[in-house]
C-alpha cells in the first residue's frame, strides 16, 4: 500500500480526518475485488432490547480503565497494518504500528497526534473531534453524547453505530463488543466523510493494573526532526 494511503487510513480510523484527493484516488483505484462471502445474520435491536444494549455498552466502557494488546487495521483499499496498543481511560491511547509502517498514534487526553517519521509529519486533532472521543470519554452516555443510528447483533457480537450529535466530527463510528452480560470492546469501524471505511480490531487483550503514563506523551526524540521545537 502507498505510504500516504496508509497514513490517510490511520487518520481516518483515529481522527475522522478527510482523505487528501490524491490519497483518495489511490485507495479507490486500489480497491481489491474479492469474492462474496457468507455474512452473519444481522439482528436489529429495538425498544427495550436496544435500550438495554446501549446501557450495557455505556457501563462496559465506563468500567474499563487500563487495557492493552494488539490491533489490526484494515484500510479502505483492503490492505492491512498491525501493531501494539495501550488504552487508559479516560482520554489516553497509544498505537505503535509494526514495521514497515513507521507510524505512531498518541492520544494524551486532549489531543490525538499521528506521527510519521518517513513523511516527516505530525498531524494533530482535538480528541473531541475524533471517534476516539466516544471510546475514551469519561462518564460516557451514548444517548446523551451521540446520535445512535443503529444497534444490532451479528455473528455473536453486539454492534453500536453512532454519529456526533454536535457535528464536531464527520462520519460514523461503529463499535464492536463481545456478547454477554459484560460486553468487552473488540474494535471499531469508521466511515469517514468520503464514505471510505477503516476497520480496527483489538486482540490479545490484557487488563493491567496500571500503564506507564509516559506512553501517552510524545517525547522530543519521537517527533520528526522538522517538528521538534
Amino acid at each position: 500500500m502507498k505510504r500516504r494511503a496508509l497514513l490517510a487510513a490511520a487518520l481516518s480510523a483515529l481522527a475522522f480526518a478527510p482523505l487528501a484527493p490524491h490519497a483518495l484516488a489511490q485507495t479507490r483505484a486500489a480497491q481489491p475485488r474479492v469474492a462474496s462471502a457468507a455474512v452473519p445474520q444481522v439482528t436489529p435491536l429495538t425498544g427495550e432490547a436496544r435500550a438495554r444494549a446501549i446501557a450495557s455498552v455505556n457501563s462496559a466502557l465506563n468500567a474499563q480503565a487500563a487495557v492493552q494488546g494488539r490491533f489490526r487495521q484494515i484500510n479502505p483499499d483492503g490492505s492491512a497494518a498491525s501493531g501494539a496498543f495501550y488504552m487508559q481511560r479516560p482520554g489516553r491511547l497509544r498505537f505503535d504500528y509494526d514495521p514497515p509502517a513507521a507510524l505512531l498514534v498518541v492520544a494524551d487526553g486532549s489531543t490525538v497526534a499521528v506521527v510519521d517519521e518517513e513523511l516527516r509529519t505530525t498531524n494533530r486533532s482535538p480528541l473531541r473531534e475524533t471517534p476516539l472521543y466516544f471510546v475514551l470519554k469519561r462518564d460516557l452516555d451514548l444517548n446523551r453524547d451521540a446520535r445512535v443510528t443503529s444497534v444490532y447483533r451479528q455473528g455473536g457480537a453486539l454492534l453500536v453505530s453512532a454519529r456526533d450529535r454536535q457535528g464536531q466530527a464527520d462520519g460514523e463510528l461503529t463499535m464492536r463488543f463481545s456478547a454477554g452480560a459484560a460486553p468487552q470492546l473488540q474494535g471499531w469501524d469508521v466511515i469517514d466523510a468520503t464514505g471510505a471505511r477503516t476497520r480496527v480490531t483489538l486482540t490479545n487483550l490484557q487488563t493491567p493494573s496500571r500503564i506507564d503514563p509516559q506512553l501517552f506523551r510524545l517525547r522530543r526524540d519521537q517527533l520528526p526532526r522538522s517538528n521538534r521545537p
